[in-house]
């Protein structure tokens, strides 16, 4: 089980990404069962290592937020409380939302944990 927290109308947590041997801790995650993907910032991404590479496919994605260039990059793990998942692609983007966020967990992730959100205690839990 993993706490969440509401901060100016948004469903907030924090999660942990493992790529090549480093590790990047992120403390505002937005949790959004909206998104189709998950999302990390570009400048956090670049300070363990994961830059876009020659043969990375470049993307538009859009959403109630707008539009953005993002690519896919496959880190070792993510994790999020004590739940984790491995060899899991999420995508880089700049994330100008206007909201500080270091990233964004999307259906993609929350479908692969199998996650329930209870709104009303404020936690995200998994099915093993």
């Amino acid at each position: 089980m993993k706490n969440l927290m509401i901060d100016d109308g948004l469903l907030l947590t924090d999660m942990e990404i493992s790529f090549k041997g480093q590790s990047l801790f992120l403390n505002r995650v937005l949790v959004d069962t909206g998104s189709g993907s998950t999302v990390i910032s570009t400048d956090l991404a670049e300070s363990i290592g994961i830059v876009a590479e020659e043969n990375d496919m470049i993307y538009r994605v859009s959403g109630v937020g707008g539009s953005e260039f993002v690519y896919s990059k496959k880190i070792d793990s993510i994790k999020i409380g004590d739940m984790s998942a491995e060899n899991f692609s999420l995508e880089i983007g700049a994330m100008n939302y206007g909201f500080d966020l270091d990233g964004i967990i999307g259906l993609d992730l929350l479908q692969q944990i199998k996650a329930i959100i209870n709104i009303d205690k404020l936690t995200l839990e998994w099915q093993p």
